[in-house]
């Protein structure tokens, strides 16, 4: 047992490095945000409230964080949009208010209290996402890639699907496809398709932060990615290595946070192609970026153009090497639909040790 010390130390400084990357979160939001937690507010327009647990209601405005059990009320002429998992977005409409019952992205629930909310949400074909939304007596979990719209009033609650796919009913074993919109009141479900009309100002500007938000990602420098990803801590990297999708970013042409993706290929549900990745390599990362490609100095030092490792047409034979299949929750393959006009830019940074 003469290493129990040692192991003790190792702990506390795990949780003490756990401590300080929230504390730097809090403080400093402008940087990449390894998401351990969903709830960063992205965007406030006009008077928005946040109810905390043992405090009275404050204004919340773009800086803050809400933890589970905040309840945010959204006032006339006014919208809001919080981060969930990296890739997924939750807006919330005018005269609305929701709770956030569970921020952990392994079981994240939030409660529509009532008004309307759009959850744009961007993972792989294949991942399982596992959104939970409670709205009434209703509990729908969203598990694919797409764009959910909920609308709440007293006795009613409403289900759009725009693109994806819903779990409902007991025990989540019913499904609603996109196209549908399904009606829940005292008399059962009602299921109809969507028209091209059920859309109002709020889906137009859900549509519009989409936009922007992917514009945001092809903005973002290559020398700040650089610096983002050479400055992570060695708790962050172990970290990101657990999340299959991406990592949030923070834009200044936006001043928000964008979606920065794992793989190329990535599209929101609206379309809005998102051209900068950091592509996962065995024991590191690369920054993808059209239009040349680049790598920089790994851990023995040098530098080099091409791919990581130094080779100009491929992966290298030796040091990291991509994946030979990619993750859960990433495309179905790491194919450039338009490899005949773009290429990759990827920056080298190997995790610390």
């Amino acid at each position: 047992m003469k290493n129990s010390p040692l192991m003790l130390k190792t702990i506390g400084l795990v949780v003490c490095l756990s401590a300080l990357v929230s504390a730097g979160q809090a403080q400093n939001r402008e940087k990449f945000v390894i998401s351990a937690r969903a709830g960063g507010v992205n965007s406030v327009a006009g008077r928005v409230m946040v109810t905390r647990q043992g405090q009275a209601a404050q204004l919340l405005t773009n800086q803050d964080n809400l933890s589970a059990g905040d309840s945010v009320t959204v006032g006339q002429a006014s919208q809001a949009e919080v981060l969930l998992n990296p890739g997924s977005y939750l807006r919330v409409a005018e005269n609305s208010e929701f709770t956030l019952v569970d921020n952990s992205l392994d079981n994240l629930v939030v409660k529509l209290v009532k008004g309307s909310a759009i959850i744009e949400a961007t993972a792989g074909e294949d991942a399982d996402l596992q959104i939970n939304v409670l709205a009434n007596q209703q509990h729908f979990v969203i598990i694919r890639s797409g764009i959910y719209r909920i609308n709440v009033q007293p006795g009613s609650t409403e289900l759009l699907v725009r693109k994806g796919r819903v779990l409902t009913g007991v025990n989540s074993r019913e499904v609603v496809k996109g196209g549908m919109r399904v009606t829940y009141s005292a008399g059962g479900p009602i299921a109809a398709k969507l028209d091209r009309k059920d859309q109002d100002q709020f889906d137009l500007w859900s549509k519009q932060r989409a936009e922007t938000l992917a514009r945001a990602n092809q903005k973002i420098s290559n020398r700040a990615v650089y610096g983002y990803l050479a400055s992570m801590s060695p708790f962050e990297w172990a970290f990101s290595a657990a999340n299959p999708w991406g990592l949030w970013a923070y834009s200044p042409f936006s001043r928000s946070y964008t979606f920065m993706p794992f793989h190329y290929g990535w599209s929101s549900p609206y379309g809005h192609h998102y051209g900068n990745y950091c592509e996962v390599w065995h024991g590191g990362f690369g920054y993808g970026r059209d239009p040349s490609i680049v790598s920089y100095p790994g851990p023995s030092g040098g530098s080099s153009t091409g791919f990581p490792g130094g080779s100009s047409t491929g992966p290298p034979s030796s040091g990291p090497s991509a994946p030979s299949s990619a993750p859960m929750g990433s495309p179905a393959a790491t194919h450039d639909p338009d490899s005949s006009s773009r290429s990759g830019n990827r920056m080298k940074v190997a995790p610390p040790k």
